[in-house]
Order: structure tokens, then sequence, then C-alpha cells
């Protein structure tokens, strides 16, 4: 098992475990995992990995051998947090959350298949929750390794940076996977439009953009448009949604945190996920 992205400072040293904060991402295509370093608040080691596992603890086992690699899988950490990047999520007003409504909102959505858990969490900026399931094989395993271990969703991530990086008036946020995306609409601070969508050909991507643009009331011709997640400046998903967009961005590092040299040549959209939940 090889990763397609590793990358590691040269001063990372397993013996200074317990001053990393590590982030692990679950995902259907994988998993990726990233330290921060935070004598230096410095985010020293990133790896990724694809994998065409979606059994929880076959995944699971994979990140354990990635660690081991590292070693790295028995070593105390000073914390843990694992995002879960999963589709099976919704969000609920807090007026309207409870854990029965949640539970009623993501059957209804999605018919929560046997042996998943469902959590929820606040998303302060728009006044409400992120409700999602996820496998509890997974849960356990992860509290069996790391007991005080964080878990949050991908999602409620993603959409907390938006507020944190949009300007006054409307700009719109994507986030980019393998085979879907997100996409948040924020205007002055509040929240427009969001939603998934799965896409086979880039045809698929710019047509459910332009669609989620329009249902919004958003102009193509004067709404900022700003990436993150698994794509590249020059691919032909952004090359065709230039035909219709005027103004394409992609998420920019505010310095928050110092990245080491070592990572220089990954995009920062890649590990954005990892680096808002490291904040």
């Amino acid at each position: 098992m090889k990763p397609y992205i590793s990358k590691f400072d040269a001063g990372f040293d397993v013996e200074k475990s317990m001053h990393y904060r590590m982030t692990i991402q679950f995902s259907l295509g994988g998993f990726s995992y990233a330290f921060l370093d935070t004598k230096v608040n410095t985010l020293v080691g990133l790896e990724c990995h694809q994998a065409d596992y979606t059994e929880s603890n076959e995944l699971f086992q994979l990140l354990e051998r990635a660690l081991d690699a590292k070693k790295l899988s028995n070593k105390d950490l000073q914390s843990v947090t694992c995002i879960i990047d999963g589709r099976t999520g919704i969000l609920v007003p807090e007026l309207f959350s409870n854990k029965e409504n949640n539970a009623h909102y993501l059957d209804f959505s999605f018919h929560i298949p046997d042996g998943y858990m469902q959590q929820a969490e606040s998303i302060e900026p728009i006044e409400a929750v992120n409700a999602f399931a996820y496998p509890k094989a997974l849960h356990d395993r992860i509290l069996g390794k790391w007991k005080e271990a964080k878990i949050t969703h991908a999602d409620t991530v993603f959409i907390k940076s938006c507020f944190e990086y949009a300007p006054e008036g409307k700009v719109v946020f994507v986030n980019v996977r393998n085979r879907d995306f997100d996409v948040v609409i924020v205007n002055d601070g509040k929240l427009l439009f969001y939603n998934n969508f799965q896409f086979n050909t880039k045809a698929d991507f710019a047509y459910f953009l332009l669609f989620a643009l329009e249902q919004s009331h958003v102009s193509g011709l004067e709404t900022p448009v700003c990436f993150s997640g698994l794509i590249l400046p020059d691919s032909e998903i952004i090359e065709l949604c230039s035909r219709y967009i005027k103004y394409l961005l992609f998420i920019e590092d505010r310095h928050i945190l110092q990245v080491s040299k070592a990572l220089e040549d990954v995009p920062y959209q890649y590990y954005h996920i990892h680096y808002q939940a490291l904040r």
C-alpha cells in the first residue's frame, strides 16, 4: 500500500508525538492524515491513501498499517480528531433539532443502514446542526484506539470555514472530491444554499454547479466561486466552468498556521479540511 501523497518535515520525529495533534479524514475513496507540531504551530506531515474498501474495519486496518509504517501506531499524541467525510448527513435548524427529529430526517433522506450510529454537532454561524450517520464499527475502532478522540464531520468543518473566508456580499464555495462535491453559497454572513452533488463527467459537474447558482439567484458573471478539495486550476472541470463563471478562485492559506516547506508542492486546497480542523 503506497500513499499518493506523503510529505513530512525533515524535523518530524515520532519521539515528539506528545507535541503533535493529528487529524484523520475517512472518506469513500480512502483516508488521509496530517500532523500539527504545537511547539512551532506548524503543519509538519501529510499522507493520503486511496483505497477501494468501504467496509469500516478494513479501512481502519489500512490506517493502522500506514501509521505502523511511520512507527506512530502506538505513540501517544496530544490530540486526535477524526473527520468523517461521508455523504449521510443533513442540516437541521437548531429550533427543530433533537435526537428524535434528527433520526427521522436522516432516515427519511437516506434510509440509514443497520449498524450505523448517529451524531449531531452545532454549526454556530448558521444556527443549525449537522446531523450525520456513520458506521458504529468505525466509531468503536476510533475510540478503542484513541479514547479521547474527537469525531466530527467534514461538512461541519467545511461550512464553518466558508463563513471565516467569506467577504461581504455573495460568494460560492465548492469542495471537490473524486465523484461528488459540496456547494455552499453565503450572502453577508447568511447561508443561502448548501447541497451535495454526485457527478461522473465534467459536464455533470458544470450543470449541477450552475443549477445551484440559478436556484439561489446568483449570477456566474458577478459572484466569485471559490474551489477547495481535489481539483487543480488546469483541470478540465475548471476550464469548462470558466466559460460560464467569470471569477474562479481557489481557497487560500490565511497563514494562521505555518506549513512546513516539505508540503510546498502540495496544493493548499488538497488539505484545506485538515488545516481548518487543526486551527
